[in-house]
């Protein structure tokens, strides 16, 4: 049976990196942000896994309430129920994407400053070489 999500996100866990690979597909809508993050949760539950690679390149669209409930909401749960592992993200995002997004301050903001932020209950970093993303997330084992 296909995953509700599978249209916009191809969701999988590596056992043999120990971490849950999230591509979206597509821009999403708020509703299928929230769907396929819940899944996402989810699956990381099940394999206890707090170590997230999440491949932006085709999303395009850059929206600061996705980036606010994001970073406000959704990362800090997830963080609160995968404890005691701390929630690691690694972000990979296309250069034109970083581009939109320091164009836009609410969203950036919202998207690198607050996420980034040494005071939130899991850590995120953005990148633009997906070998380095995987090299970060290994390196906290």
């Amino acid at each position: 049976m296909t995953a509700p999500y599978s249209e916009y996100l191809h969701l999988t866990y590596r056992p043999d990196l120990r971490m849950l690979v999230l591509r979206w597909l597509r821009d999403a809508s708020m509703e299928e942000l929230q769907a396929g993050c819940q899944a996402a949760l989810h699956l990381a539950q099940q394999h206890q896994t707090a170590h997230w690679f999440v491949d932006v390149r085709r999303r395009l669209a850059t929206r600061a309430e996705h980036s606010a409930w994001m970073a406000d909401t959704f990362l800090p749960a997830a963080a609160a129920q995968l404890l005691p592992t701390p929630l690691r993200v690694g972000y990979l995002i296309s250069p034109a994407r970083l581009e939109a997004i320091q164009s836009q301050p609410a969203v950036y903001n919202a998207a690198i400053v607050r996420t980034q932020s040494a005071a939130q209950p899991y850590r995120m970093r953005i990148f633009l070489n997906e070998a380095e993303a995987i090299h970060w997330l290994l390196a906290a084992e």
